[in-house]
């Protein structure tokens, strides 16, 4: 079977004569343009609304809705189609003033074959360029939003790693030095084991929002105990938070099932929720934990008594880099209040959430503090409901 050539362009042709659209249907479908008719302009309307037409070809003078007040429409309502208008001699100076309205060009009536499908060429030319001018310039943008990524990975990542390594430098050196005890020594080998665990968290951040971003994390499913798994992340951080005096209730519900999920990939995404929190409640606050089971999905819910976030960045938080505070101006402690992070936690857990086919929402008054809901749906390890 003989497949049919795709079209050059969508041509509608507009004239109120059965004989000039009969005419202008076979000369342009010859030299494979798809054509479509209207014998006014109100007609005319109607299919540019519902089709995709790449030029109008239309009489100026026409009964119901003339040329001029038809180009007019097609100006404001469809900017991208090209319009090409049709008079007699008597109407030249009518078809100059369309010219100034927007139309690409005129056609004297009687239509000669050749003359027409030179200007219709043309303009279909004309129209083939502006859109690889638009997806140039599309691409530009593009690149120029992943060159300014790329820029700010290097320069976050080069802040976050400059502590760690430091400390790991640091601390291996003190190693050798007599004057310090073997207590001492095994506490310099406890920063320089937080030291490493920061740096591989960090890379394996990088690599798991990259995944995130290009919809190719996919989660490794079992059974486990969502509660289970909250209070052994809450007592690993509990001497990292001694300082702080932070008051955290973990509120789990009572009897709530397994969750089907990637236990390491919910893991990030509960210790990424803390991490948030902790780092943007100020000392004596509090932070609360809830689970619970709301119809077909777990919900956690971690909730915090914190600065908040500005009305203004709540539509940007899921942005990759994006922070709201200024990243140079934070403090490098991870656990301190208003400490450094890669602004790539939430984006993360967006990601993990939605790969888990999930959603994330977010509630936040400046000055008062901020409540992330994450939802779940409830699927067994082999992905049946």
């Amino acid at each position: 079977m003989k497949s049919e050539k795709t079209p050059r362009a969508r041509i509608l042709v507009v004239d109120d004569e059965d004989i000039v659209l009969r005419f202008c249907e076979r000369s342009l479908k010859k030299i494979d343009y798809a054509i479509k008719t209207a014998e006014n302009g109100a007609d005319a309307l109607k299919i540019l609304h519902e089709n995709e037409i790449d030029v109008v070809l239309s009489d100026l003078k026409m009964e119901i809705m003339d040329g001029l007040e038809l180009l007019k429409n097609i100006k404001r309502d469809h900017p991208h189609v090209e319009v090409i208008m049709m008079t007699g001699f008597a109407s030249v100076e009518n078809a100059i003033e369309s010219m100034k309205l927007g139309a690409y060009d005129f056609l004297l009536k009687p239509l000669k074959i050749e003359q027409m499908r030179l200007v219709v060429n043309k303009c279909v030319e004309k129209i083939s360029m502006s859109r690889e001018v638009r997806e140039l310039r599309a691409v530009k943008k593009k690149l120029e939003e992943l060159q300014e990524i790329k820029d700010k990975f290097i320069a976050i990542t080069s802040h976050e790693l400059r502590t760690p390594v430091t400390h790991a430098k640091s601390y291996f050196s003190f190693l050798d030095e007599d004057a310090f005890s073997e207590k001492e020594k095994e506490e310099f080998k406890h920063v320089i084991r937080n030291a490493l665990d920061d740096m591989e968290r960090i890379v394996l951040d990088m690599f798991d929002i990259v995944k995130a971003e290009s919809r190719e994390l996919v989660p490794q499913k079992t059974l486990f105990d969502l509660n289970k798994m909250i209070q052994e992340i809450l007592l690993e951080i509990r001497f990292d938070l001694q300082d702080r005096k932070l008051n955290i209730e973990f509120q789990p519900a009572d009897k709530i099932p397994e969750i089907a999920a990637d236990r390491f990939q919910m893991r990030r995404v509960v210790q990424e929720l803390l991490s948030n929190a902790i780092r943007f409640t100020p000392d004596g606050g509090t932070i609360t934990i809830h689970t619970s089971k709301e119809n077909e999905f777990f919900k956690l819910i971690v909730e915090d008594t914190g600065v908040g976030i500005p009305q203004e960045d709540l539509g940007h938080i899921f942005e990759l880099f994006y922070e709201v505070q200024d990243s140079n101006l934070h403090s490098s402690s991870k656990r301190g209040f208003l400490g450094g992070s890669t602004g790539i936690g939430l984006p993360l857990i967006k990601g993990i959430v939605e790969a888990h086919d999930g959603y994330v929402k977010i509630q936040s008054e400046e000055g008062k503090g901020t409540k992330v809901l994450v939802f779940i749906p409830e699927i067994s390890p082999d992905g049946q409901n």
